[in-house]
């Protein structure tokens, strides 16, 4: 069972204050769950973001207790790496409910063995519905029948585990074979933009590691 010690939080009180004293000014909410404002002590809820992530379910402990949360977003500065804040979403035990968790490829496609195409890996990650127990960690993709150009895997080919649903469009291409002109081709068709100091759903465990405790 992964823990988080929760604070309640005086809405008072500054969120520079608040990280000053080593704390993430934080929000619960969920269906039938009124919206509270919290804090977490930022190198406890490092520890546990590396073993729950945005896909686990989390339980708290401290001021607000027994409830079930996950990490719904978090607003990372992405040069220094600080926590600005982090929303949960509150989860009920038996009641479904939609979440984003990660995409695994597994296998080895012939493809890219016998230097075919390049593996083009588009779609990293799926939203799901299902109940808090039957959360996967990930959702496994095989690749080995990835043989030639063109070759591909959309969301529709993937099977899903009883209970659980996929939300996003299945049309969705998740992996497909490339060749090596149409990635110089994609590559040379992406704008480059000055990176955004505060942003949602923007952070990377490397972020992360840089201002453990």
């Amino acid at each position: 069972m992964i823990e988080l010690k929760v604070l309640k939080r005086d809405t008072k009180d500054s969120n520079d204050y608040l990280r000053s004293h080593g704390l993430i000014p934080a929000v619960m909410y969920g269906p039938g769950f009124d919206n509270i404002s919290i804090s977490v002590n930022d190198g406890e809820f490092r520890k546990v973001y590396r073993e729950a992530g945005t896909s686990n379910v989390i339980h708290t402990i401290g001021d607000i207790k027994g409830e079930m949360i996950i990490v719904q977003d978090m607003d990372v500065h992405v040069v220094s790496g600080d926590i600005l804040s982090i929303d949960f979403k509150v989860v009920n035990k038996g009641e479904t409910t939609e979440i984003t968790v990660p995409i695994k490829l597994v296998g080895e496609s012939l493809a890219v063995k016998n230097n075919i195409g390049l593996l083009n890996f588009s779609h990293e990650e799926v939203v799901i519905e299902t109940i808090p127990s039957k959360i996967p960690d990930h959702i496994e993709v095989d690749i080995s029948e990835l043989n030639g150009l063109g070759d591909n895997i959309k969301l529709s080919d993937i099977k899903f585990q009883e209970g659980v649903k996929c939300i996003d469009d299945i049309e969705i291409t998740v992996v497909s074979i490339i060749s090596p002109q149409e990635e110089k081709t994609e590559d040379d068709n992406i704008d480059i933009e000055p990176e955004l100091v505060n942003q949602k759903g923007g952070e990377k465990e490397d972020s992360l590691d840089k201002k453990d405790e």
